[in-house]
C-alpha cells in the first residue's frame, strides 16, 4: 500500500460556499470525530468557515478525501504582560482504516515546522486526549473547573444591584457589544486567544456542523452596563434542561467575560435570580472563580474538579520569553531538551530590565534543566516549577533554582482560556 502524501491547502470561498477540495477535507474531519453525515451543500458551508485556515491532509491517491486531517491558523495568544502569535491547531483526525501508521506524527510535525519557520512563538491546542500530545512537546498550560450553583441558596453578600442588564436578541448587535468586551478581557488572562468569526458565531448563535446549522433557540446573550451606560461584561447562556419536568430549569453558561468586579457580580446575580431556574452550571470556569466568596453561603456554588484546557508548545524560546513580563529581577540559565529541535539549547533569561527582558543562547552552566513539554506547562505561570521538580520533570542544577524560576514566572492572574477549539 502506497504511503499517503501530505498536502496543504486553503479554502476558496465563493458566496458562502467553498471548493470541492475543502468539502472533501471537511467530510473526512467530520467523520473522524464521529459527526453526523452532512449533505454536500452543508459541508460546503462548514468549509467556508475555515477561510484563511491551513488545511493539512494525508491523501491516498486517487481518493480526493484525505485519510488524516489537521487544521491550523494564527491567533494572538495572551502571555503575562504581553501577547505572541500562536499556531492554533485543531481537527486532528485519522480515518479508522488508517490508524497507527504515523499519519498524525507526519501532519503535526510538518505543521509545527512550518509554524516555526513562519515565526510563531508557540503552538496551542485543546483536546480531551491532550496528554497524547506531550510526545510532540505540548505541556498543559491552563485548566478549567466546573461550577454549579443552587439558585435557591445563592444569596449575595451585597444585596444592592448596580448598573443595568439587557438581553440582546440580534446576533449582529450581540457581536458588536460582546467583541470589544472580550478583546479587552482576554488580555488580562494568560492563555486566552483571539477568536475567529466562526467561533463567535458558534458561541453567540449555537449553529454549527454538529446540529445541522440550526441555531440554538434557547441561547441568550445578556450585556451588563455600568451607571454611565458603558458595556463592561456579558454572558451567553442556554437552557440545558427545561423546567417542565422538575419545575426548575438548568441554565448552562456558554461564555462569560467581564472588565470589572461589579460586572462579574451583577451578571451572576442575573443568572441566579431568573424565574423557573433552579441550577446554573459552567463547565469552563477558571480555576480561581470568585463566585463562592460573593455568597452568604459559599456552599451554594459547588466548584468541581479541574479539567485540562490549553496545551502549549514552545517554538521560539527568545520570542516567547521576551514577550512576557516578570515580577522579579533575576537571571537564570535554562537547558531545554526538545526532540524536534525548535526550542533545544541552553538559554540565559535575564529579567533585570522589566520592560525588555533579555533571552539569549549561552554556553554557561545551566541552573535548571527541563523538557520543552515542561517549559510549556510553566511558561504562563500556571504550574509551579517546584512542583515539576518534585515530579522529576525539572532538574535543579543550582540550589534553589526552581524557586527562583517560580518567582520569575509568576503571573498576575491565573492562566485561563475559556474558548475550546
Amino acid at each position: 500500500m502506497a504511503t499517503p502524501e501530505v498536502r496543504t491547502s486553503t479554502p476558496r470561498v465563493t458566496e458562502g460556499s467553498t471548493d470541492a477540495g475543502t468539502v472533501a477535507w471537511t467530510r473526512a474531519q467530520t467523520a473522524a470525530f464521529l459527526g453526523p453525515r452532512l449533505e454536500p451543500e452543508q459541508l460546503a458551508r462548514v468549509g467556508a468557515a475555515f477561510e484563511g485556515n491551513r488545511l493539512r491532509g494525508a491523501y491516498a491517491d486517487p481518493d480526493p478525501t484525505p485519510v488524516a486531517t489537521l487544521r491550523s491558523w494564527d491567533a494572538e495568544l495572551t502571555v503575562p504582560g504581553g501577547t505572541v502569535t500562536a499556531d492554533t491547531i485543531t481537527g486532528i483526525g485519522v480515518r479508522s482504516t488508517h490508524r497507527r501508521r504515523g499519519l498524525t506524527d507526519r501532519l503535526l510535525t510538518e505543521d509545527l515546522g512550518a509554524a516555526a519557520r513562519a515565526g510563531a512563538a508557540a503552538a496551542v491546542l485543546t483536546s480531551t486526549q491532550g496528554a497524547l500530545y506531550e510526545r510532540w512537546g505540548f505541556g498543559l498550560a491552563t485548566r478549567t473547573r466546573s461550577l454549579t450553583v443552587d439558585t435557591a441558596r445563592a444569596r449575595f453578600r451585597d444585596p444592592v444591584a448596580r448598573g443595568t442588564v439587557e438581553t440582546v436578541d440580534r446576533p449582529d448587535a450581540a457581536l458588536a457589544l460582546a467583541r470589544p468586551v472580550f478583546e479587552r478581557a482576554r488580555r488580562r488572562h494568560p492563555g486566552a486567544l483571539e477568536r475567529l468569526a466562526s467561533q463567535w458565531d458558534q458561541i453567540l448563535v449555537g449553529a454549527g456542523p454538529w446540529n445541522g446549522f440550526e441555531p440554538d433557540r434557547t441561547r441568550q446573550v445578556v450585556v451588563w452596563r455600568d451607571d454611565d451606560g458603558r458595556p463592561a461584561g456579558y454572558v451567553v447562556h442556554r437552557v440545558e434542561e427545561g423546567w417542565f419536568a422538575s419545575g426548575a430549569a438548568t441554565l448552562g453558561v456558554v461564555d462569560l467575560q467581564v472588565l470589572t468586579p461589579t460586572a462579574y457580580v451583577e451578571l451572576w446575580r442575573h443568572l441566579c435570580s431568573q424565574d423557573l431556574v433552579g441550577t446554573v452550571t459552567w463547565s469552563s470556569a477558571s480555576a480561581d472563580e470568585a463566585l463562592p466568596w460573593l455568597l452568604t453561603d459559599p456552599r451554594a456554588a459547588v466548584v468541581g474538579e479541574d479539567h485540562a484546557m490549553l496545551w502549549l508548545r514552545v517554538l521560539d524560546v527568545p520570542g516567547l520569553l521576551s514577550a512576557r513580563r516578570y515580577p522579579t529581577e533575576d537571571a537564570l540559565v535554562l537547558e531545554i531538551d526538545d526532540p524536534l529541535g525548535h526550542a533545544r539549547g541552553t538559554w540565559r533569561l535575564d529579567t533585570h530590565d522589566r520592560i525588555a527582558p533579555a533571552v539569549a543562547r549561552t554556553g554557561g552552566d545551566a541552573d535548571v534543566a527541563l523538557s520543552v513539554t515542561s517549559l510549556g506547562a510553566v511558561v504562563l505561570g500556571g504550574v509551579d516549577p517546584r512542583t515539576l521538580a518534585r515530579a522529576d520533570r525539572l532538574a535543579e542544577r543550582s540550589p534553589g533554582a526552581a524557586g527562583r524560576l517560580a518567582r520569575m514566572l509568576a503571573a498576575p492572574s491565573v492562566p485561563w482560556n475559556g474558548t475550546r477549539f
